[in-house]
């Protein structure tokens, strides 16, 4: 025996399985030998929507009587299809005959809906009894008799089973008989020949149930050789008659889901195929054996995922469920559709409840699913939008060995929703072709037709929304109410995304006609709101609120704000604020607890914290690396920055990234840092500075702080602008000869040098040496400084006497005021070297670099150097190069 299919293979849903006759040859039961009209013809006449919902069985037994015959009998045949039918057709067809005695099969009853009897000789045949004979005398061949003497016309076995089928069948079981209305010829000589009826009329119907003759004879039946056959005909038109009510039944019912996905969905198939694939992974000890949770920032088409994978596999499950899980009265409103469609029968007094967890409606709903049995349909509920667990959704979900579950939310713990395993799918924003092909939908273009000018301004488009789904679903319906061609519609776009951004992402004009109900203005209202109320009152001494700081890091410039910047800007930041404004503005206690302080070093626990609630809730994303830190998407950011507009959020930045360059401008320890820094700097520009309300004395600091990590960070160009508006402002508010004058023109001066502006550097370093002299004497350390600097300028411009009569003056007057050994002498005795070898005085350089030397490393070091050919460690400070102002 075998339950075979045929090559109509579709998803499990309705199983229609073909059984042959007693004694029959199943490869020429159903057609001439070499075709089978229920391969050849059946699949093309059942409509295509239908395909995905049928499966096609035929079931094959032995029951060939004549020779070798099985020891078999009707009892044990039908023992056999029943079993094939369990082990072969499993969920919804493994569900067939609950009025069956034999508890292994009380399932099938209940689910056969049809059975169509193709000749079937309910009273028997009065060919068992020529048959039987002929079986008698071929049992030396190993004939069965006894098969033929059950089927032998009006025997009680016959009568007692056809009373027995009667009582079982339920009124959903609908059966159908169809019976010749020819004589079969049996044999024929010249003239002469033999017709009877196979099955008489009489034998192949009853009462009370549908009765259909075909003009055949008993082959005519089962044996159709075209489509165009009026028999063949007739029996198709019955299966579908039977099978497009069950059909429609299953989808009406089963399906409860009130959601649908939008004509402009794009497919993200990287997504789609990763859902697909965690839905797979069982987890045995959960409680459900599949779950899995779909997270991600709100607005990039986490429900539309779920939707997706719910449409393409609404076959496999039944039934679905769809729980909107924005809160308490949501979910319950949700159960309560579901216990309707599912007609549970809940009294109205009963649904009274002020919990989730102890209302009637949802009890009985979780009920129904948990005592779901393995034989029947497994099911799937999607608990959408599940942002707040404080609504006791954790308690209501459903729970079986049969299920599944998908949980959509903004927060990346909704895994841990499900007790003993749930997988996580993480939902980001679109990729490129996905966000082109969205808008290219919304302007109903053909993706293959489209020009490329037009999928030019689309991938403009979406670059400017950030690839968020939800912005560019809302700019796609903007965009196609544009009269004009698609391509300067999407250019009108970005012209007034430009100018009207505020207005634009605000707008609410297609809602109700978009599947969101969301803006880009209002999608993370709530998420903040989950985030304020984890945020206990009774502990708000010590935490940081998450709105706060999620505006706060919005004003930063950088693509990515480091852990690392807050370090450094701790023990400043107080500084910096007092050395901006007179009148101190007001630290927020907020800001104190971000950038606090203990035991000279950053305490990040505020910090950490409530960043960590942002990241959670996808409002930041954290990034590795050699500086860690955390950056957020471009339309948060934007809508972050509307917050409290009237608080002074530019001002509080300002202070933190001034305090941070400070910092690192005094620290040794990790200077790489300063790449990373600059891209937080704001452009200082006097529009800036005056919005502020920094005053121009004010702003020197400001200048000159810039300016020094600048030009550390080699940024020769950037640096020289702020340094002329710090010298400028000081020789104004100071004085030309005033000494921080003095030193900012020595500070420009260094970046001149280093952009190898020579004569601009010797003007400035003649001007500081003539001013120091004057105001500070010959032998001040600054007057010696700038004739240091200025003998660099005169070897840089190749002027090497020069420079000879500087470093000789500078070095002497330092080992006099200060000693030979001094770092500072060094320095002079180690540039003096240089300018010689450059004059080709090589020998006197060689001379006074190891006494150099022999100073710094002690004469037992230094020989042992020159021994083994090593040039003696050059002297702290830019030796070779200028002396820093």
């Amino acid at each position: 025996m075998d339950l075979t299919t045929t090559t109509l293979q579709v998803s499990i849903f309705i199983a229609i399985v073909f059984v042959h006759g007693l004694g029959s040859n199943p490869d020429t039961t159903w057609g001439p030998k070499g075709s089978n009209w229920i391969s050849d013809f059946l699949p093309h006449d059942i409509p295509a929507a239908l395909h995905k919902e049928i499966r096609v069985y035929f079931y094959n037994y032995d029951s060939y009587w004549k020779r070798d015959a099985v020891r078999t009998r009707l009892w044990w045949l039908g023992r056999g299809l029943l079993d094939g039918i369990c082990s072969h057709i499993r969920r919804t067809e493994e569900a067939l005959v609950l009025g069956s005695p034999d508890q292994a099969f009380t399932h099938v009853t209940k689910h056969t809906r049809g059975v169509v009897f193709l000749g079937t000789p309910h009273r028997g045949s009065s060919f068992s009894t020529y048959g039987s004979l002929a079986a008698q005398v071929l049992q030396p061949l190993g004939s069965n008799p006894l098969l033929l003497q059950e089927v032998a016309y009006d025997t009680p076995r016959l009568q007692d089973l056809h009373e027995e089928f009667e009582r079982a069948r339920g009124e959903q079981l609908h059966v159908v008989n169809f019976f010749e209305q020819r004589k079969t010829r049996l044999f024929k000589l010249w003239f002469w020949q033999w017709e009877e009826f196979c099955v008489r009329e009489q034998s192949a119907i009853y009462s009370r149930v549908e009765n259909i003759g075909l003009a055949v004879d008993h082959y005519g039946l089962n044996k159709f050789k075209s489509k165009d056959n009026e028999s063949y005909k007739s029996v198709v038109r019955k299966l579908l008659s039977l099978i497009e009510p069950i059909a429609a039944q299953k989808q009406s019912q089963l399906y409860l889901v009130p959601v649908n996905t939008p004509g402009t969905y794009t497919e993200r198939q990287k997504l789609s195929t990763e859902v697909a694939d965690r839905l797979r992974v069982r987890h045995d000890n959960a409680i459900v054996p599949y779950a899995l949770a779909i997270y991600g920032l709100g607005g990039t088409g986490k429900t539309q995922l779920a939707l997706k994978y719910v449409e393409d596999h609404k076959d496999k499950y039944s039934p679905i469920l769809w729980i909107d899980a924005k809160d308490k009265e949501s979910v319950l409103s949700s159960y309560e559709r579901c216990a309707g469609e599912l007609q549970l029968q809940i009294s109205p007094r009963q649904a009274q409840s002020t919990s989730l967890v102890d209302s009637p409606t949802v009890q009985a709903v979780l009920r129904w699913l948990e005592v779901r049995k393995k034989t029947e349909d497994a099911w799937l509920v999607v608990i959408d939008n599940a942002d707040d667990f404080s609504s006791g959704i954790k308690r209501v979900l459903p729970r079986g060995d049969h299920g599944s579950i998908i949980i959509t939310s903004q927060d990346s713990h909704a895994r841990k929703l499900v007790g003993g395993g749930c997988e996580a799918v993480r939902v980001d924003t679109m990729e490129r072709p996905e966000a082109q092909l969205l808008l290219l939908l919304h302007l109903q273009l053909d993706p293959d037709l489209a020009t490329a000018d037009v999928k030019h301004e689309c991938d403009k488009v979406a670059e400017q929304l950030g690839y968020l789904a939800l912005a560019i679903d809302l700019a796609g319906a903007y965009i196609s109410n544009d009269d004009t061609d698609s391509a300067q519609a999407l250019r009108r776009y970005l012209q007034r995304y430009t100018r009207h951004k505020d207005s634009l992402l605000r707008s609410e004009d297609f809602r109700g006609l978009l599947e969101s109900e969301k803006t880009v203005w209002t999608v993370w209202d709530t998420t903040l709101e989950k985030i304020e109320a984890l945020e206990a009152p009774e502990d708000s001494s010590s935490d940081l609120p998450a709105r706060l700081l999620l505006h706060f890091l919005a004003q930063f410039r950088g693509a990515v704000v480091q852990d690392e910047l807050f370090r450094l800007a701790s023990p400043r930041v107080l500084d910096s604020r007092d050395a901006l404004y007179d009148e101190p503005v007001a630290l927020p206690s907020w800001l104190s607890k971000a950038l606090a302080v203990k035991m000279e070093e950053w305490d990040n626990y505020c910090y950490e914290r409530t960043r960590d609630r942002l990241i959670r809730y996808s409002l930041l994303q954290r990034t590795g690396g050699e500086w860690p830190g955390v950056l957020m998407h471009g339309l948060v950011q934007w809508r972050a920055k509307k917050y409290d507009e009237e608080q002074p959020w530019e001002k509080w930045h300002l202070m933190t990234v001034l305090a941070a360059c400070t910092q690192l401008s005094g620290e040794t320890a990790r200077p790489q840092f300063r790449r990373e820094l600059v891209a937080h700097i704001p452009a200082m520009e006097k529009m800036y500075l005056d919005e502020l309300e920094i005053e121009e004395q004010k702003r020197v600091f400001v200048w000159h702080t810039v300016s020094t990590v600048y030009f550390s960070e080699g940024r020769w160009k950037d640096a020289e602008q702020l340094e002329v508006q710090v010298m400028e402002t000081r020789k104004t508010k100071l004085g030309a000869d005033h000494p921080h004058t003095l030193t900012s023109m020595g500070n420009l001066a260094s970046t001149y040098r280093n952009q190898g502006r020579w004569d601009d550097a010797e003007k400035l370093d003649v001007q500081v040496m003539e001013t120091s002299k004057t105001k500070l004497g010959a032998d001040h350390p600054d007057t010696l400084t700038s004739m240091g600097n200025l003998a660099s300028t005169y070897r840089n411009q190749g002027r090497w006497d020069d420079a000879e009569k500087l470093d000789v003056q500078v070095m002497e007057t330092r080992k006099t005021k200060l000693g030979a050994d001094h770092p500072h002498t060094l320095t002079s005795m180690a540039n003096l070297a240089f300018t010689w070898k450059a004059q080709g005085q090589s020998a006197e350089a060689i001379v006074l670099l190891r006494h150099t030397s022999d100073i710094l490393m002690g004469p037992s070091q230094s020989q042992y150097a020159r021994e083994m050919g090593e040039r003696p460690r050059q002297p702290p400070g830019n030796a070779g190069n200028y002396e820093k102002s």
